[in-house]
């Protein structure tokens, strides 16, 4: 009996010395987590491979780029594309590519080798001009090209809709063997506007349309399928709310969508500045900050609208531009620290107010390509239309669903294709409506539009009722794969669960922020890589305490009976 009474006290203080080690550890490993933020390592679209050749990257006399904004499309499907001039062309290339897509915006001669290439390709997705030169070499002798026609009157795809008579589309007959997918039309008579034969998938108009949209959108999931569900959803986003803002209009607006339950977002300019030139920051409208948090907390989302939504070209908070020189019609000099400046400012304003940003939206839509570079490096989610062209912000393109953005480097895109309502004219509201309805004949279509924080709210629940009745679901963007990342703020979420890490010394110099972070932080690469380490000390420990207390005890004599036997 005594010499399990002591073989108990051993183990004891083995067990005590255990945990000792262990809680040193684990505040060890706690510390290296407060010096190492966690990396976000993201994965790539999942959607296959593509490669886009082109003869030309905007038609002749235009210079709108066709090929851009058809990769922002394929970036629906998670392709990850590389393009080629037609005359730079590789072979590899095609053999390991899932879908080949060859875009014809002129006259062009193909090389034999080309066509021969096409033939043994998966797949292949052809648009407008040449195919007739396919045709020849595959030697479908009922094919016929009836040339470029204009004058339509509607398109019929999964619908009968209206169809521009200005757009000119390549008319070519597949002959037999082939499947019709969409048929153009004018009094009298139809002609197929996209078709497949065999691997060959065509349509006789590449163009960007807003009408035209819906269509190409519907033709390319005909050619690609998606893995996408059949759900139809709607983005509500309360517009360009400042610290210039009177708090009892957006409480009065944010109070009308609150009664219908549904998930919504708010377009939040983090510093106004007036027409004086004063200057206000967020945190100095403790009125607005607290109408905005309880809006937060009630389950809104908070999207960046800009810093400012200003510059030195357009002054003015709520009307000018900022991250484009409107004065100009040009790109701003050196954007991308311009960027990287104002979107760190702003990051921080908003999360020390505890509105946590989870979105990105500029102001006015425009942004030049290098302005885009330094934004997908803060954050993976867009709202609003992508300026394609840093030769004019009125180049800009939006779909009827959303997008992994090739231009934006991978950020997921929220479109905004209904457009908003401006305040006393009902035929805001019904062409918004009229926008809705026509995206709705995409499977997976995903409408967007805004209504200005300082409205009177009396039409904002027609609005919301008449697209709800139109059978959209409100779209929650915090359900979402969240990344958020400045030099010393973090911000991580998924399904609604939104983590916030801030520097130390960001928040000492906050002093009385309301910022209330999170007690479970993401563990990491680093930390998981840390803590294994950790553990397996820790186990090594544990049996070297294990086998040094069990030739203690075998080596030290024993007094009592227990010892005499």
């Amino acid at each position: 009996m005594q010499s399990r009474c002591m073989n108990g006290r051993r183990k004891n203080s083995f067990m005590i010395k255990a945990e000792r080690i262990f809680a040193g550890m684990l505040a060890v490993f706690l510390l290296l987590g407060s010096f190492f933020p966690v990396p976000l390592v993201w994965a790539q679209g999942s959607g296959g491979q593509a490669y886009v050749l082109y003869d030309a990257p905007a038609r002749y006399g235009s210079d709108y780029p066709m090929v851009t904004a058809l990769l922002e499309h394929l970036g629906h499907f998670e392709l990850q594309c590389e393009t080629d001039a037609v005359e730079d062309w590789q072979a590899y290339k095609i053999a390991a590519a899932d879908v080949v897509v060859v875009v014809g915006l002129r006259d062009t001669r193909l090389p034999e080798e080309l066509l021969a290439a096409l033939t043994g390709a998966r797949k292949v997705i052809w648009f407008e001009k040449n195919i007739e030169q396919l045709a020849a070499y595959r030697h479908w002798d009922d094919f016929s090209l009836q040339g470029t026609m204009s004058g339509w009157s509607y398109v019929k795809d999964t619908e009968e809709r209206y169809f521009p008579d200005w757009l000119r589309v390549v008319i070519a007959r597949p002959g037999a063997g082939s499947r019709v997918v969409a048929t153009i039309h004018d009094i009298s008579a139809s002609e197929p506007l996209a078709w497949q034969r065999d691997n060959i998938c065509y349509c006789g108009l590449l163009e960007t349309d807003p009408v035209f949209m819906v269509t190409l959108g519907n033709v390319l999931h005909q050619f690609l399928g998606s893995q996408h569900p059949p759900v139809q959803q709607v983005l509500l986003r309360i517009e360009d709310v400042s610290p210039l803002t009177d708090p009892k209009a957006v409480r009065k607006v944010l109070e009308a969508v609150r009664r219908y339950h549904i998930p919504f977002a708010i377009g939040v300019i983090p510093v106004g500045i007036g027409a004086d030139g004063k200057r206000v920051a967020m945190h100095e409208s403790p009125e607005l900050t607290a109408v905005l948090q309880d809006a937060q907390a009630d389950g809104a989302s908070i999207i960046m609208h800009g810093y400012t939504h200003q510059n030195e070209f357009s002054p003015k908070t709520g009307e000018g531009y900022e991250f484009w020189n409107a004065r100009d019609d040009k790109p701003i000099d050196n954007i991308e620290a311009f960027t990287a400046e104002r979107l760190e400012a702003g990051i921080a304003e908003l999360v020390r107010c505890g509105l946590i940003p989870v979105a990105f939206e500029p102001p006015h839509y425009a942004m030049s390509s290098g302005a885009y570079r330094e934004l997908s490096r803060f954050f993976n989610i867009f709202s609003g239309q992508v300026q394609i062209s840093d030769k004019t912000e009125a180049i800009s393109l939006t779909m009827p669903y959303t997008t992994k953005s090739p231009y934006l480097n991978g950020m997921l895109v929220l479109p905004e294709n209904m457009g908003y309502y401006d305040g006393g004219r009902e035929h805001d509201m019904a062409a918004m409506l009229k926008s809705s309805e026509q995206i709705q004949d995409v499977p997976d279509a995903f409408a967007g539009f805004f209504y200005h924080g300082y409205l009177a709210p009396d039409i904002l629940p027609s609005i919301i009722e008449h697209v709800r009745a139109q059978g959209y679901e409100f779209y929650d963007i915090r359900q979402q794969d969240i990344r958020v990342q400045s030099s010393q703020i973090e911000i991580t979420g998924s399904h609604g669960d939104i983590q916030v890490h801030v520097a130390k010394e960001l928040q000492d110099a906050w002093g009385d922020a309301p910022l209330q972070e999170n007690t479970m932080e993401k563990v990491g690469s680093v930390h998981i890589i840390v803590l294994v380490l950790l553990i397996a000390a820790l186990l090594f420990i544990i049996i070297r305490l294990q086998l040094n207390a069990r030739k203690k005890y075998e080596s030290e004599p024993l007094d009592g009976p227990a010892a005499k036997k």
